[in-house]
């Protein structure tokens, strides 16, 4: 069953939303030395960037195309590190995705819903 492009808008905003409470819990485990929730919280992360980059690939280039400025074939690529290369991923680089990449995504997504 194919995904509507509303639906592939809102699992890319619902990921980003479990992505940052990922990482706000990831933060937590780290300052209580608990290494089974910092793992737990990076893998989640991951999969929520992992969601992110799918629905993006999935969303028709033209809709893209409406906003230029959002890097979509490297959040698209992101993806595909995640899925194939994940031998190559640096947390401290994923943990800065998460704080300074998802706002302004959040707001393109948000810019792509509305009616053109």
């Amino acid at each position: 069953m194919t995904r509507s492009l509303d639906e592939r808008l809102n699992d890319i905003l619902e990921a980003i939303r479990r992505a940052r409470v990922a990482d706000r819990r990831l933060l937590l485990a780290e300052s209580l030395g608990d290494e089974a929730g910092v793992q737990i919280a990076f893998e989640s992360i991951l999969h929520n960037l992992f969601v992110i980059g799918e629905s993006v690939k999935a969303i028709p280039s033209e809709v893209l195309d409406r906003d230029p400025n959002t890097p979509w074939s490297e959040i698209a690529a992101l993806r595909d590190v995640i899925g194939h290369h994940y031998h190559r991923i640096v947390p401290e680089i994923i943990h800065g995705t998460v704080e300074s990449d998802l706002g302004p995504l959040e707001v393109a997504v948000k810019g792509l819903r509305k009616p053109r």
